[in-house]
């Protein structure tokens, strides 16, 4: 007859708190009270990147499109130096530099040092708005992180190809507005997957993510470098024509090459191809399609010619035009 779990014959079963091997914790162990909400964190809800996140680290931020401002925004209705917000012992506030377009706060102007509360709107120009918020550390690591997740490759920590996508689009609609240059670099490892083949991938994770924080110190600040795809990267280079495109790339693909790459007790060096194609009012693309397939060429002229060397879609289009 099959003994039932109240049988007092079976063995019995020794708790959580009998064993001499497992701590005794509380709820509050595990779960810590939220600390106080003390930093604050700037969301933008919309402008050229909408869903960023700012963590306020200093005790003063300026707001602005000027390279010196501590929070770059790339809209052309902000001021070079717009919007300051600073922290004054326990509160934060925030002041209007003389901007041109003003700075608004939940709809209205500020015209005199206004102070801040946990969601509140900040309007700067007419394009950018962003949210204010409280937080404290573990919130505003979390908010950083989740925002990172979406916009970054998790091996090389670049930007990822769907936020290239977008800014794309962004950085052509302002390149057509304004008449000004845009200049598309593809990057191609050479050979990448001999590497992965006579080394391992680990040894090829390490090679992108090295050129990765090579690129990542090559290019300009207003400059952005994104991980196209495998071994591919994307810089997208704002104000740079036909002639400075070619010469940007030629510097990074000299630099790239001078790379000395520790894998184990080895050292690996690469080369790249790279494809250049440059907007501007002589050299128009009607939509970003045709920019990047126009840059695609190019890199697949430079591999066809003998790799680890830089071609600009103009070199086709006059050897066409030769024809």
């Amino acid at each position: 007859m099959p003994r039932h779990a109240d049988d007092e014959s079976l063995p019995r079963a020794r708790s959580f708190a009998d064993r001499d091997d497992t701590a005794v914790i509380t709820t509050g162990d595990v779960a810590r009270k939220r600390a106080s909400p003390d930093r604050g964190t700037l969301t933008m809800l919309a402008g050229p990147t909408p869903g960023a996140v700012f963590a306020m680290e200093e005790d003063e931020v300026v707001i602005g499109r000027g390279r010196d401002a501590s929070l770059r925004v790339d809209d052309r209705g902000l001021s070079r130096r717009h919007v300051r917000i600073q922290r004054r012992e326990d509160r934060f506030w925030i002041e209007d530099l003389g901007s041109t377009n003003g700075t608004y706060l939940n709809g209205d102007r500020v015209l005199m040092p206004t102070p801040l509360s946990d969601g509140d709107r900040v309007q700067a120009g007419k394009n950018t708005l962003l949210c204010f918020q409280l937080q404290d550390e573990l919130e505003q690591r979390a908010a950083q992180r989740l925002y990172d997740s979406a916009v970054r490759d998790a091996l090389t920590q670049l930007h990822n190809r769907r936020y290239l996508d977008e800014r794309l689009e962004s950085e052509l609609a302002y390149a057509m507005r304004h008449r000004s240059a845009l200049s598309v670099m593809l990057i191609d490892l050479d050979h990448f997957k001999g590497i992965n083949d006579t080394f391992g991938h680990p040894a090829g994770d390490t090679v992108l993510r090295t050129v990765a924080t090579m690129l990542g110190r090559v290019v300009r600040a207003e400059d952005l470098v994104a991980r196209y795809g495998g071994e591919e990267f994307c810089v997208l280079a704002r104000g740079i024509g036909v002639g400075g495109g070619s010469r940007f790339a030629e510097r990074i693909r000299e630099t790239l090459a001078e790379l000395s790459i520790a894998v184990g007790d080895r050292t690996l060096r690469v080369t790249a191809s790279l494809g250049v194609a440059t907007f501007d009012a002589t050299h128009p693309f009607p939509d970003v399609a045709a920019l990047v397939h126009a840059a695609d060429l190019a890199l697949y002229r430079a591999k066809e010619t003998g790799r680890n060397r830089v071609v600009h879609a103009e070199q086709l289009r006059q050897a066409r035009g030769s024809v």
